[in-house]
């Protein structure tokens, strides 16, 4: 081979070995941003798994304090961070990666707190609803809930009972198809 033919085909192993870093590069950027489906699978699985273990403990949570206090009363997610049945810190916000908590309790009576001596209504249902952050897409994560009743619901809007909104204010979890 003379010279001139060894220099070209020096720019083009070159010109390849460029090309080739930029498609693994972009090959690389591909996966950890968009991801595998089988990858995206896994995190949306556990991100459900985790909604659903969270409501099953919130509900546990509240038959705690249904327990300790002698009217069976349920407690508000403030009530529950200040006699140390949640941890200071948790909000319905920051508990369950991709989802927000919202929690609602209703049936009012009265009772007065042995810790403070402070009188409060009295709370006989709950519902907490674990709703998907508006980061995902519609529709990529469930919505799930959980009433005094200890099941774990899911809305699916295609069910024909299922209310989005309740007329005691609980979003109509009551009427969304219970899952195990």
């Amino acid at each position: 081979m003379d010279e001139r033919a060894k220099e070209r085909l020096k720019k083009k192993r070159k010109s390849h070995d460029r090309w080739l870093i930029v498609i693994l590069v972009l090959g690389f950027l591909y996966c950890n941003t968009i991801g595998h489906p089988r990858l995206l699978n896994a995190k949306r699985s556990g991100w459900e798994s985790r909604a659903k273990s969270t409501l099953r403990d919130y509900g546990e949570t509240q038959l705690a304090f249904q327990n300790v206090n002698p009217f069976g009363a349920y407690a508000s997610w403030d009530k529950l961070v200040y006699y140390d049945f949640i941890e200071d810190g948790y909000t319905g916000g920051n508990i369950i990666s991709n989802y927000s908590l919202w929690t609602h309790v209703n049936k009012p009576g009265l009772f007065v707190y042995p810790k403070s001596g402070e009188n409060e209504s009295l709370q006989h249902s709950f519902t907490v609803v674990a709703f998907p952050r508006i980061t995902s897409p519609p529709g990529y994560l469930p919505t799930f809930a959980i009433r005094e009743d200890q099941t774990i619901r899911v809305y699916r809007p295609e069910t024909p009972y299922a209310k989005e909104w309740g007329e005691d204010g609980d979003y109509g979890a009551k009427t969304w198809e219970p899952i195990r």
